[in-house]
């Protein structure tokens, strides 16, 4: 089959030159009683003895693994995302300031050997088995970029994705990387010789968080989520995972590689939630060497592990907002927790002398007992039960404390799985102390947690992934009417989008939280300080950057006649400002299932990013708003108007 994508060849010596830059500088160490939100995001293994953690914050922290403790941690800026190791060389990407760092670190001192500029907004890097090339999924840039490390990278080639890239998978001995969309359900076969995609799978999921292989490499395991259109927000559907389900999804990995057709289908879905426990947000993703899948359940600040095939899983508590796992070895692995500034270690093979919480330590356990006041067996719990507060049961709650590995108190839940009458030890590591948490804070732990929903099937996030969307419709009910899905809309830059809703009732954000908490999540509802919380974390949430800004005199002479035609169209009457939307609702020709058609314009920053437009995605692209529904014209537009018009929207 031919590639669809075209190939940015990075062969100039000029180029290479300019892309790689030597800073070969040492980062200052961090006192390791600062304190500040870290807010972990990945982790990997630097040796046998010592992790290295990417911090939100833009620092890095070496974790020494034989006595559990943060033996150092640097200062590196930016923001980081994704962390890996090639050749002994620490890879970072840094979404603030698009570039892939290339470090050399240990437990005494770190230096940035070398920085590569990388498309907007570099979310993953992977390396392959081989130490010999990896390659950086870029989110907003819908590109990925290949490089050949070493002391001197290089960029071997940068083609386009298609789709946000998201998390990515090298297929051992193969050529092949699976890379997947960070929002939608699709999944790209790249060819990692030819740099071209060979195949794009499309399903009806989202949020695909974990890809990782069976033990005997022939089944590929996907973790994600389904957003059922067709579904109501009621307890029933609910309770049931008939809205939202949160799932393992097997498919033939031959299949999936060659291309064939419903191939994603033809495998089993896995349900890793419960009527009545919910699992929502699966994460981060792996297979351990006994075939057990081990699945970070990001919404519910819980691990599960289990057998896929058997359907029977363990789940144990850890720390909030479980995202990356790193296997260390069987049996063994480590959680990195983001919203609580902490990992936890998880041994399924240490020996528990009772049930009744105490465990056997070995002499070198002894000797750091007061360090480790927090190791501790997980132990079974009731449904109610949880190493956290929540924030929505008490709205005046003190979170500052969940930073501290002390309040840390782990459980674990058994749910017909073989581990049934056994203790899983645990131990809670603080990766430094942290400030109060402010109302964005408390805000951001309510926007990621499951827990606010009906039996904790999913989370704000769950729909708008990171802030953004899944690009699914849900019949919300936040329209007063029922039996009319809506397409879920962006929330990137919504403090500045008012009023909110699809019909724009809602004149406050706190109003419109408060709808959604009742009428959409069916859970214990909101208090108004954690609406207020949870507006104030919105508010931070900065609009996605230009879909494909102007580069060149004649692209901008284009994007200025196109912005000319779109002012003398009178598309400026409902999308004006900078915000390019107003807070009235028009009559926009377009009619849902219950007779509405007047809506609030949602704004057309990013709105490039759309792959389907209206309150309903009937228009399948946005070259389709104007010439199968000619949205708002009074006449046709030329083949040139309608080049030019695209081309501005585009540009935003």
């Amino acid at each position: 089959m031919p590639a669809y994508s075209f190939v940015i060849r990075s062969l100039a010596i000029s180029f290479i030159l300019a892309s790689s830059v030597a800073a070969a500088a040492d980062l200052p160490r961090v006192p390791l009683d600062k304190s500040q939100f870290r807010r972990p995001v990945a982790i990997t293994r630097l040796d046998e003895t010592t992790a290295v953690v990417a911090n939100r914050c833009g620092t890095l922290s070496v974790i020494d693994l034989e006595n559990w403790t943060v033996a150092a941690e640097y200062q590196l800026g930016g923001q980081p995302t994704d962390v890996a190791m090639a050749n002994k060389q620490l890879l970072v990407t840094d979404s603030a300031r698009d570039r892939l760092i290339v470090i050399s670190i240990s437990r005494e001192k770190a230096t940035v050997d070398s920085e590569l500029p990388m498309p907007t907004y570099p979310q993953t890097v992977q390396v392959a088995a081989d130490g010999k090339s990896c390659t950086v999924a870029s989110r907003w840039a819908r590109k990925l970029t290949f490089v050949t490390p070493g002391d001197e990278p290089v960029v071997a080639a940068t083609i386009d994705l298609g789709f946000c890239g998201g998390e990515q998978l090298f297929i051992p001995s193969m050529s092949k990387l699976l890379v997947a969309d960070a929002f939608n359900g699709r999944l790209a076969v790249v060819n990692t010789d030819t740099h071209e995609v060979e195949h794009l799978h499309e399903f009806g999921g989202h949020n695909i968080r974990g890809l990782a292989l069976s033990t005997d490499g022939q089944t590929l395991l996907i973790s994600h989520q389904i957003l059922n259109d067709a579904a109501l927000p009621r307890r029933s559907d609910i309770i049931w995972g008939v809205m939202v389900d949160n799932m393992l999804r097997t498919a033939k990995l031959d299949d999936i590689l060659n291309g064939k057709s419903g191939a994603i289908y033809s495998g089993q879905t896995i349900n890793v939630g419960y009527a009545g426990q919910g699992a929502g947000d699966p994460d981060s993703l792996f297979i351990d060497q006994a075939g057990r899948a081990v699945i970070a359940l990001a919404g519910v600040d819980e691990v599960s592990i289990g057998k896929p095939f058997s359907r029977a899983f363990q789940r144990i508590g850890v720390g909030r907002r479980p995202i990356d796992l790193l296997p260390l070895a069987e049996g063994r692995f480590v959680v990195v927790n983001e919203l609580s500034d902490s990992l936890t270690l998880i041994d399924m093979t240490k020996k528990v002398a009772s049930a009744s919480g105490v465990h056997s330590e070995t002499s070198a356990e002894k000797s750091r007992e007061k360090k480790s006041e927090a190791e501790t067996p997980a132990a079974k719990r009731s449904e109610n039960s949880h190493p956290y507060k929540d924030e929505y049961d008490d709205a005046d709650a003190d979170d500052s404390k969940y930073g501290d590995k002390s309040a840390y108190n782990s459980t674990a839940n058994t749910y017909g799985s073989s581990y049934q009458g056994s203790d899983i030890y645990t131990s809670h590591l603080s990766l430094g102390p942290t400030p109060e948490l402010g109302s964005a804070e408390r805000g951001e732990q309510l926007f990621f947690s499951a827990r606010l929903s009906h039996a904790s099937w999913f989370s704000c996030h769950s729909c708008h992934v990171d802030g953004h969307t899944n690009g699914g419709r849900s019949d919300t009910f936040g329209d007063d009417t029922e039996g009319a899905p809506k397409r879920v809309l962006s929330l990137l830059g919504v403090g500045e989008t008012g009023p909110w809703g699809w019909n724009g009732k809602k004149t406050t954000l706190p109003a419109q939280i408060h709808q959604s908490a009742a009428s959409t999540m069916r859970g214990k509802g909101l208090s108004d300080k954690s609406a207020s919380d949870l507006a104030a974390f919105l508010k931070t949430l900065q609009p996605p950057p230009p879909y494909e800004p102007a580069t060149t005199p004649a692209d901008r002479a284009l994007v200025k006649d196109g912005r000319r035609l779109f002012e003398s169209l009178s598309c400026t009457d409902c999308h004006t400002g900078t915000t390019l939307t107003s807070r009235d609702v028009y009559d926009v020709g377009l009619v849902d299932e219950r007779g509405l058609r007047k809506f609030n314009p949602p704004t057309l920053r990013g709105v490039g990013y759309r792959e389907n437009l209206f309150h309903d995605k009937r228009a399948g692209s946005l070259e389709e708003v104007f010439t199968k529904f000619d949205h708002q014209l009074e006449q046709k537009l030329s083949d040139e108007e309608l080049s030019s018009l695209l081309r501005y929207l585009r540009s935003l």
